[in-house]
């Protein structure tokens, strides 16, 4: 295994959305929805294939939220589940490293979500909605 995690950068942005469209997401963020204008994110890549990327949330309290987990539908080895525990395992280094206390999550991402819970993560609440609306 050779896994590689790294921030996102501009470069990606490409990527990223291919990989919203690749999974049939409807709404598909623009760069100032998301945090450091596209580039507040962590992305794990296996010899330089991008794989799993996520956007962290940071706030001026103890918490950071992970959002829009994204993945390379195309990426089929069998480290894959693999590459998403090292994600959400850098990321909760990153913001432990800044004082952090908490990661929080939201989203219905099903095997995303069954990745964080064996990780330690408590579920709290299970039914929501995800409004958005521009302003």
């Amino acid at each position: 295994m050779e896994l590689n995690v790294r921030r996102i950068t501009e470069n990606d942005w490409d990527t990223l959305k291919q990989w919203w469209k690749d999974w049939g997401f409807e709404f598909i963020p623009s760069k100032d929805f998301l945090p450091d204008n596209g580039t507040g994110g962590l992305i794990v890549e296996k010899h330089g294939e991008p794989i799993v990327s996520t956007f962290m949330y940071t706030t001026n309290s103890g918490v950071c939220a992970l959002g829009w987990p994204l993945s390379n539908k195309n990426y089929k080895s069998e480290d894959r589940s693999i590459a998403v525990e090292f994600l959400n395992k850098a990321c909760e280094e990153m913001w432990k490293a800044h004082g952090g206390k908490f990661l929080f999550f939201w989203g219905d991402n099903k095997k995303y979500i069954d990745s964080l819970k064996q990780q330690g993560f408590n579920e709290g609440d299970n039914n929501y909605s995800h409004l958005i609306k521009q302003i």
